[in-house]
């Protein structure tokens, strides 16, 4: 798969995967519906706090999610942001190329 920018894959940076795992767990409350779910990190943007994360509960579901990186209480909804697409193919035809195509343009 080839990625396109401002998004950039994650997967051979070990401690990269695991940081934005750990910031996200940590940002999560109860009654956020990532809530508990597990998740792996597979890309980022370059230009911002969005990452892509794989929904690992069999549904084969992604989640973009925009991180706040906040260090006070846990976050409230609706943060962190998230937008849930049924597929990786359904985030790339619906997120990742427009995207593509505007900060082209730029």
């Amino acid at each position: 798969m080839e990625w396109l920018a401002p998004w950039h894959s994650i997967a051979n940076d070990s401690s990269q995967i695991a940081g934005m795992e750990r910031e996200l767990q940590r940002e999560l409350t109860a009654v956020h519906p990532l809530y508990g779910l597990p998740v792996r990190a597979l890309g980022r943007r370059q230009d911002c706090d969005d990452v892509l994360f794989a929904l690992e509960d069999g549904t084969g579901r992604v989640a973009v999610v925009h991180l706040t990186w906040t260090h006070s209480p846990p976050e409230r909804l609706p943060w962190p942001v998230a937008a849930v697409y049924p597929t990786f193919e359904a985030w790339v035809a619906a997120n990742m190329r427009p995207e593509y195509e505007a900060f082209r343009a730029e």
